[in-house]
């Protein structure tokens, strides 16, 4: 910034105290300076004195009090209530179905779900509210520990937690929770390589920062292999890839990359599958074959839905058999109790919330916050999509809960993403254009900040 009149930074001074995003008032101050003072020296060439210029300057721009209010409501911070009340919605949906499920079972041993289903929606949404209000920024800075943070609890947890269902996914934390290992990686590790990444790609897609790239992703997905969660470790290379795409434009590699990767994984499903995944997932094409087997789940489902109807069997259905499980499918348990018309309204709900996640893109400036909110908008889509598809009983089951509505740990994660995505929204227009030069240089030549 220049040295300025006394005047003039009076002037700046009172104006900013309207603007309440501190982060833009440095850019305030050199946008309307500048101004300023073009105005002042047109004013000194026409013979004007100095201080006849600046209070030329000072009368054009007007009352500071009125400029200063205008410009906070161009760069005050935002809420995206349009998500905020989705959210809340969903949450409330989840709630709902817990309870009716819990005071419905005949299965004694499920009554306590109810109580930890609350306990982590309130949780998550305790997360929510901190990440909205966390800088997101700060993330980059940590990128490196962060990663190597997440990948030791992947290499460790097998040795510190036993195994459900062949997955050594969970960890026990005090008072009572659980850290789904696995699942919070997935989320987490794409942010911080991204963020480690995103600058040495955009600026130099060489072969060594390909390269770089692709040992960062290498080494978790083949913890997660380790581990045996193969969903998870799909998702986490399905964000993966997308990132890279995004983050070079080389779309082609990008192509390449899925196509080699998803062979990859059908070979190793194939041939290092010792729990048989492969014949679950077969099974929905031979659900004839052993209905009251493998299939039973998948007829049970199909059969709930299509007798549902238009309104449901209302909150006197029994919840047994596959009932019982009603947990694991939020969405069936809707339609059964509610009918195939609150099953198309949350099918629209759905839709609608997913697509006001990816309109919040091109309106975030920042590239690093564009690339969270590209990572968090893939999970959820694959995961809801994927979840809602489950409801026809027509693909395979496996390890995906209903973002939002289903049971589980995992909805503390994500109300955590859905509360980072919303910080950043919150001060898309509060990013001072000059602090990120600043920070990309500092970030591209790490020398200049000694």
């Amino acid at each position: 910034m220049t040295n300025r009149h006394e005047r003039i930074q009076h002037y700046l001074d009172h104006m900013c105290v309207q603007v309440k995003a501190r982060e833009v008032h440095n850019d305030l101050r050199d946008e309307l300076g500048n101004h300023m003072e073009e105005m002042m020296l047109d004013k000194e060439q026409e013979g004007y004195t100095e201080e006849e210029a600046i209070a030329y300057a000072i009368e054009q721009m007007g009352d500071p009090a009125v400029v200063g209010k205008s410009m906070h409501r161009l760069h005050r911070h935002r809420m995206h209530w349009g998500i905020v009340s989705g959210i809340i919605v969903l949450a409330t949906i989840s709630l709902i179905l817990m309870w009716i499920f819990t005071t419905n079972t005949t299965q004694a041993r499920y009554q306590y779900l109810y109580s930890y289903h609350v306990k982590n929606t309130v949780v998550g949404l305790m997360m929510m509210s901190f990440f909205i209000f966390f800088d997101y920024r700060k993330w980059k800075k940590a990128a490196w520990w962060i990663y190597i943070l997440f990948n030791a609890l992947l290499w460790i947890n097998p040795m510190l937690s036993s195994a459900y269902n062949g997955i050594d996914r969970y960890l026990s934390l005090p008072f009572g929770f659980v850290l789904d290992v696995t699942t919070v990686s997935m989320w987490i590790l794409p942010l911080a390589i991204g963020a480690i990444m995103l600058d040495k790609l955009r600026t130099s897609c060489s072969i060594q920062s390909v390269l770089s790239y692709i040992a960062m992703v290498a080494l978790p997905a083949v913890l997660l292999f380790q581990i045996s969660d193969w969903v998870r470790m799909l998702l986490f290379g399905i964000v993966s890839v997308i990132l890279f795409g995004w983050i070079t434009r080389k779309w082609l590699y990008m192509i390449i990359a899925a196509i080699t990767t998803g062979s990859l994984s059908l070979i190793l499903l194939l041939f290092m599958d010792e729990y048989r995944r492969l014949d679950r997932f077969s099974v929905v094409f031979n659900l004839q074959d052993d209905p009251n087997g493998n299939g039973f789940v998948y007829n049970s489902i199909m059969d709930i839905v299509r007798t549902a109807g238009w309104w449901g069997n209302g909150l006197d259905t029994r919840f047994d058999l596959i009932k019982s499980n009603y947990f694991d499918f939020p969405g069936v348990m809707l339609i059964d109790v509610f009918g195939w018309s609150a099953g198309i309204l949350l099918l629209i709900g759905i839709f609608w919330f997913v697509s006001s996640m990816v309109k919040i893109l091109p309106r975030i400036r920042d590239d690093y916050g564009r690339m969270i909110i590209l990572s968090v908008t893939t999970i959820l889509s694959l995961q809801m999509i994927y979840s809602l598809v489950v409801i026809t009983g027509k693909v395979p089951i496996i390890s995906i809960a209903f973002p939002f509505i289903g049971y589980g740990t995992h909805l503390i994660f994500e109300y955590a993403m859905i509360g980072l995505l919303l910080g950043i929204y919150r001060r898309k227009d509060t990013i001072s254009k000059k602090n990120e030069k600043i920070r990309q240089k500092v970030d591209a030549d790490p020398m200049t900040s000694s």
